[in-house]
């Protein structure tokens, strides 16, 4: 099987399914399906661009396709997928369970709901909506090599000039979506801490400044 076509099958949209799938087998009954794959349609439809590549519709679709090829006895499929489906599946009929996953989001997908009390974002969920939130740590914070967070923040906000809207812009939205899904300090120990272990209200509300203050300073037009 060629290169781009293997793809299909280890990688993207059928990919995350199945992983997530997978995990909630693993894990004995802790996890439910139907929580995981709601969180798996919230992630889509977080941002306009996720669902402008690929909308939920396209990964229904996607399942449908590839459960149609197993019917088939389709025999180019990588090992890899062969090895994640039995896993999410346990080994089960591989074009019934798919056609099963695209039914189950199809569902779901009709009464979404962002409730984040009543479903908390998981820790892969943090992982994807606030990635560089949590790169910051590990390139400014966890290594020492300033003494105070306050001046890796300054550090980090002043090294990326002048092309800080390639980094700035996005990290201050992370920030700031963070101070509105996790209001207080508590909600955002239980949730965010735990993945962006330097994250605090106070700490988010610090870079924001100092990213607005740079702005302001270094990319505001003259009047």
């Amino acid at each position: 099987m060629v290169v781009h076509t293997t793809r299909l099958f280890i990688d993207g949209p059928m990919r995350r399914v199945l992983e997530l799938a997978a995990a909630v087998r693993d894990s004995e009954g802790t996890l439910p399906l139907d929580a995981e794959l709601r969180r798996f349609i919230r992630t889509t439809h977080a941002t306009v661009a996720t669902e402008w590549v690929c909308p939920i519709e396209t990964v229904t679709a996607l399942l449908d396709h590839v459960a149609g090829l197993c019917a088939e006895g389709v025999e180019a499929a990588p090992q890899e997928f062969h090895d994640l489906l039995d896993r999410a599946g346990a080994g089960t009929d591989a074009a019934a369970y798919l056609h099963s996953l695209a039914r189950t989001i199809r569902t779901l997908a009709q009464n979404s709901q962002d409730d984040y009390d009543e479903l908390p974002l998981s820790r892969w969920e943090v992982e994807v909506r606030f990635p560089r939130l949590s790169g910051f740590g590990v390139n400014w914070v966890y290594d020492g090599e300033y003494a105070t967070l306050q001046d890796s923040l300054q550090a980090a906000v002043d090294s990326e000039h002048p092309y800080c809207g390639e980094f700035l812009a996005p990290l201050a939205a992370e920030a700031q979506s963070a101070l509105v899904l996790f209001p207080g300090k508590q909600a955002m120990e239980d949730r965010l801490s735990p993945v962006v272990e330097w994250a605090t209200p106070q700490a988010l509300r610090h870079l924001l400044q100092a990213v607005d203050d740079h702005m302001q300073r270094e990319h505001t037009a003259p009047s």
